[in-house]
């Protein structure tokens, strides 16, 4: 019997991010079943990088010195996420089933490839509010199976889906318990350089706009305000982040304005020497206390600390924070509570879950509100109530401390477990045959007459059927969201969606629907091999690299 061909959709496993760790655990367990022929592309992806997988790699990043590839791959967003290259993968693999679990924004492109008829689709899109755009729910519902990250996620898929979105269940990330597990506290910060007795409130979250550093740090201010002094002079906020960043927060200045100074511990990890160091911050470069270069700079996704390092920051922290207005997951906080740290967070989307599996403490939202450029509620969390909370946490005894964090770990590693959520996914791929819509590879190719020209007289209406019906054949789409929305859209002479507001006619939408089309003509005179076609590099490098 024939393995099922099952390609993975995401980051490339060996990056330093939630999405590449997600690859990496679930890749690795469905290779061990040695049930399936397994192939992976990578988003961020160089061949270079990996040393060779026992599944294929399909790099997604092009080489180095490639100008042309370079220009394309930047033309446009979607490319970073696997537009440009998705396709002639298919081509080349051929897989039965295809797999992914990221943002709705990064994969939405997966359901109008002209390879889609041909393959089974699963996906996990990262809800992280509701309510969901209304298009990435109609994207939801062309999936044939979709899973959540969290509880929360599934309630939103089925509450906004209804019948539509085929819900299948949670295959929330998982952690290694042999890798995220506590140390004992004062020892290891004194090997780390810093005061024994100390204490720390922690976290690890990127620098972007929703996660919340400034406000963490005004409730800090508030904390340390409102402490016995004798608690307040030894209690500091460990920031695991990168600065600067492009459109991140400016760390030095809500030190600045938070009076904070000499209270923020950062990490840095030297160019130079490769070692990493917790550190009052200073600036975004400093001396390495290793090698003494001025080379030391904050982490980044693609200049991070390994795990196990990853595991030795999460072990200075007495308890850890989730400031955020909203998370799909936030792996983080599962991995700081299997290091037996207590986490506070956000009670609110994914943040809900964690929170209640590792018994943490819930920070009460103080106020929602819509988000502009997703339409989404989301919360800013109280940060009186989370000043009270550390005051209360640290007059606790150190013997109650550790207790609680005793159980905090076993609450977690027996919910997140990498094991359970490779088997959520492999089940699935067990269990699922091929719909009857779904193509075989080596049909009859079919081809999409496409007209040269608009009919002249017709009405808005009638123009919209005319585009569905006769040049993208796919009657289907005039009662859809997309064909609703093109129908607003043309009435109004401009596209009307968020940060876009441009005009729009009748040549416009047909140009750009027979350029869909002609795509798709394309790619089936690909598939039929009736066009004769060139090997990409990529292709040919993803098979030469494949470990024996």
């Amino acid at each position: 019997m024939n393995k099922k061909r099952v390609l993975l959709v995401s980051e490339a496993h060996y990056l330093h991010s939630g999405f590449g760790t997600y690859s990496k655990e679930l890749l690795s367990r469905l290779h061990n079943t040695n049930k399936y022929e397994l192939a992976e592309f990578a988003s961020y992806g160089k061949y270079e990088s990996t040393g060779g997988t026992p599944w294929l790699f399909y790099a997604n990043l092009p080489n180095d010195g490639d100008a042309e590839g370079q220009n394309v791959y930047n033309s446009t967003t979607g490319h970073q996420f696997g537009a440009w290259r998705f396709d002639k993968v298919c081509l080349d693999f051929k897989p039965d089933i295809v797999l992914c679990y990221r943002d709705p924004w990064m994969d939405n492109w997966i359901a109008g490839s002209p390879s889609r008829p041909y393959f089974h689709w699963v996906w996990m899109p990262t809800v992280d509010s509701a309510p969901q755009r209304q298009e990435w729910v109609d994207t939801f519902c062309k999936c044939d199976a979709v899973l959540a990250y969290s509880e929360f996620g599934g309630k939103v898929l089925k509450e906004q889906g209804k019948e539509g979105i085929n819900y299948i269940g949670c295959a929330s990330p998982g952690i290694d318990p042999k890798i995220y597990k506590p140390l004992p506290k004062g020892d290891h910060r004194k090997d780390m350089g810093l005061d024994p007795d100390c204490f720390i409130v922690g976290t690890v979250m990127r620098n972007q706009k929703r996660k919340l550093f400034f406000e963490l740090m005004k409730s800090f201010r508030l904390f340390l305000d409102r402490s016995p002094p004798e608690i307040a002079a030894k209690t500091f906020l460990y920031l695991h982040t990168s600065y600067p960043e492009k459109s991140g927060w400016d760390i030095p200045d809500g030190i600045m304005q938070n009076k904070l100074g000499g209270n923020v511990l950062m990490t840095y990890i030297c160019k130079s020497c490769r070692q990493f160091f917790p550190s009052l911050f200073q600036d975004a470069l400093v001396k390495c206390k290793f090698c003494h270069q001025v080379s030391a700079v904050c982490p980044t996704v693609s200049f991070g600390v390994s795990i196990p390092d990853l595991a030795k920051i999460y072990n200075l922290f007495d308890i850890y924070v989730q400031y955020a207005i909203c998370e799909g997951f936030g792996m983080p906080q599962v991995e700081a509570a299997a290091c037996g740290v207590p986490v506070a967070a956000t009670n609110y989307s994914a943040m809900e879950d964690v929170l209640h599996f590792t018994k943490g403490y819930p920070i009460p939202v103080r106020t929602f509100f819509r988000e502009i450029e997703t339409n989404a509620e989301r919360a800013y969390p109280d940060n009186e109530y989370l000043a009270d909370l550390l005051v209360k946490f640290f007059t606790k005894s150190s013997s109650e401390r550790q207790q609680e964090a005793m159980k905090v770990r076993q609450a977690t590693i027996k919910r997140y477990d990498w094991d359970k959520t490779s088997k959520v996914w492999e089940k699935y791929i067990d269990s699922y045959v091929p719909s009857p819509s779904q193509k075989h590879w080596s049909a009859p190719p079919v081809f999409k007459p496409i007209p040269e020209s608009v009919p002249e007289n017709l009405s808005n209406e009638e123009f919209l059927k005319w585009i569905c019906h006769s040049v993208m054949h796919e009657p289907e789409l005039l009662h859809q969201q997309e064909g609703i929305k093109l129908y607003r859209d043309l009435n109004f002479g401009a596209e009307i969606s968020q940060g876009v507001l441009e005009p729009i006619d009748r040549n416009k939408i047909f140009n750009i629907y027979k350029s869909r089309s002609n795509n798709s003509n394309a790619f089936e005179q690909m598939r039929s091999n009736q066009a004769s076609t060139v090997v990409d590099p990529f292709i040919t490098e993803a098979h030469q690299r494949r470990a024996k």
